[in-house]
Order: structure tokens, then C-alpha cells, then sequence
């Protein structure tokens, strides 16, 4: 999808050293100036094609680790270092540069061709999970559509069974789900609330006074994050929360590049971030080894798959990629889809 802004690395990975990104089967480079602004730039020295990435900067500007060709941050090349004083650099010799921005600890890089008055706003994540709970970050490279991972991480449903031996054990198997999607122009929401199954004398349920219900609200956010927010708690003692934000870059039609922020408002001690960052790694890749077995890696048509009543979120994330996606570019396994189902 054209035109948005991609959540693509942690702030705190960039520096002064130039850092490769990939989406979309194509190179970035990012690094920061000595105001600690982010560049980024099309990762392909227009002279022989070299990464710049293995270059380095100097006074703002990176060099090219082949021939020593010097690009300042808006992509134009200033300097030929095998070229005779005061000879005119080449029209061509420039790199395609992106706007950037850095918002909740994530660079966020703007694909696309729009005016900056006509780009799209940044999402606006719930300020009680950034501001006041303790975040883990995590990332790997799984070998999945980022498309069907985010599906995945949208499905209400999946929990008793994908994570049967994790937190979904506590689950009603047999739980109906029944929920109502909002719609919005960045994304959609929407919630469902689970009563625990755990026993009577289980440390949480005695600590909340009964089997404690959990309430879980998931979003996306176009073009590439996903948020799940759950409190665990018993009528008005909801005092456990978590918020699991995961940021997916497509790398190409069957990787995908994913960072995750586990926020938690319980035990925020520093310590046990190993703990929690492991947990989270776990539930991630109970996902990961069920998604990458889908027998369409690509985004298939509504028509061509069964689907209930509780796929409403699914199906409306589907419905916006169609709205988005662009015929003239490359969908990275993202087909065209029917409007109905």
C-alpha cells in the first residue's frame, strides 16, 4: 500500500552508522545527521547499484562504500571523489530520499508520492499504555505474508486453539463470540470480553477475588500495526494490563520483518523484562509455525474462503486492503478482493 506512513525499526537502533531496511524487495538506508535527525535513502548507489548501508557517514552525508561517492540527505550526490575539481556531477547521480518521522519509540518512514500537507497523520496509540506502563521490545524475521500475520494477530478465535497451551487454556472453548467492528479512516476496533476458566484456588483468581474475566480489544492501524489490549480483572478490579503492539514490515511476498513493544503494567521491574520479553516471544511464535503453513501465503479473494460471524474483524481488514491497494504497483500477495463475503 502506497501513501502511508510504515512504522520500519526501533528509534533506538538508529545512529550515526548507516542501518539497511528492507520492504517491498527493495533496500532503505537510515541513519542520523549530527542533529540526531533521521535520513532516510533509497539503499542503492546509482553508480554501480552498492549498498550504501555498508558506507558511512561524514558531516550529514553518507558515503558509498565502493567508490566513495558522496549523497547528502536529500539524496543528490556532491561528490565524484575520482572526478577533476569543479567537474559537474551527473543529473542522475542522486537517490530517491523519504520523509520520516520518530513517534512511541518507532521511525516511521512515508511511502508514497503525496505533498506533506496531504499525508496522512500518525496513529495515536492510548496514552495510558505509552505514558505509564513498562514496554519490552522484541523482533525477528518470520517467514509468513505480513498480510496473514496481521490477520492472525486481528483473530479473536485463534487464542483456545493456537495458544491452547499458553494463556488460551484459560478460555472457554466453546465461547461465543459475538462483537461489533468500528470502523474508522486509519484502521478499525473492536472487543470481546472472556470469563477465565482457571480453578477457584489459582493464585490470580484468589488474588481478584473469583475467576477473573478478561476483556481484549484489538486495532489495527493502517498501514502495518496491530495493538492488543487486555486487562484481566473482576468487576471493577481490573488491574492487570497488558498492550502487545506489533509492527510488520514486508520485506517480500513470504518475509516478513516484525517488531514488537510488550507493554505491562505489572511488575515493572527492569529485571524482569527477560521474563516478559520471553513470553512474548513465545506467544509470538505459536503464530508464526501456524500462519507460515496457510496453503495461500497471499491475501486470497473473500469468495475463494469459508468464513463466521467472528471473522467480522479479519474481513474488514481485508476490505481495507482492497480500498488501499494500488493496481499499478505490486501487491505483495495482497489480491485484489471481493467487497462482499
Amino acid at each position: 500500500m502506497k501513501n502511508f506512513w510504515y512504522a520500519c525499526e526501533f528509534s533506538s537502533k538508529i545512529t550515526d552508522k548507516p542501518k539497511q531496511i528492507g520492504m517491498f524487495n527493495q533496500r532503505f538506508v537510515l541513519y542520523r545527521n549530527s542533529q540526531g535527525q533521521i535520513i532516510a535513502l533509497k539503499d542503492q548507489c546509482p553508480h554501480r547499484g552498492a549498498a550504501l548501508s555498508l558506507g558511512w557517514v561524514e558531516n550529514g552525508c553518507i558515503r558509498c562504500p565502493y567508490h566513495g561517492w558522496k549523497f547528502q540527505a536529500d539524496g543528490q550526490c556532491i561528490e565524484i571523489p575520482s572526478n577533476a575539481p569543479r567537474t559537474p556531477i551527473p543529473q542522475k547521480a542522486s537517490l530517491d530520499s523519504y520523509p520520516v518521522k520518530e513517534k512511541y519509540g518507532f521511525v516511521w518512514l512515508f511511502y508514497g508520492d503525496l505533498p506533506e500537507e496531504k499525508r496522512p497523520s500518525l496513529p495515536t496509540f492510548p496514552k495510558y499504555m505509552v505514558e505509564t506502563m513498562r514496554p519490552v521490545y522484541d523482533e525477528g524475521i518470520d517467514n509468513a505474508n505480513y498480510a496473514r500475520l496481521m490477520e492472525a494477530n486481528l483473530d479473536f478465535t485463534h487464542v483456545i486453539a493456537v495458544h491452547r497451551k499458553s494463556f488460551g487454556q484459560r478460555i472457554p472453548i466453546n465461547k461465543t463470540i459475538k462483537y461489533k467492528v468500528d470502523k474508522y479512516d486509519w484502521g478499525a476496533v473492536a472487543n470481546v470480553n472472556y470469563e477465565s476458566l482457571g480453578n477457584s484456588k489459582n493464585f490470580l483468581n484468589l488474588l481478584l477475588g473469583g475467576r477473573p474475566e478478561l476483556q481484549t480489544k484489538l486495532t489495527f492501524y493502517l498501514p502495518n500495526v496491530t495493538l492488543a489490549e487486555i486487562r484481566i480483572g473482576r468487576g471493577e478490579r481490573f488491574d492487570i494490563k497488558f498492550g502487545i503492539l506489533v509492527a510488520h514490515l514486508p520485506i517480500d511476498d513470504k518475509n516478513t520483518l516484525v517488531k514488537r513493544v510488550l507493554y505491562r503494567n505489572i511488575l515493572p521491574i527492569p529485571w524482569l523484562d527477560v521474563f516478559f520479553r520471553k513470553l512474548d516471544h513465545k506467544l509470538a511464535q505459536e503464530d508464526t509455525v501456524v500462519v507460515a503453513t496457510l496453503d495461500s501465503q497471499s491475501m486470497p479473494k473473500i469468495s475463494e474462503e469459508l468464513h463466521v460471524a467472528a471473522d467480522a474483524l479479519d474481513i474488514t481488514f481485508r476490505q481495507f486492503l482492497q480500498k488501499h491497494l494500488t493496481v499499478s504497483s505490486k501487491n505483495f500477495g495482497c489480491e485484489i478482493l471481493d467487497s462482499q463475503y
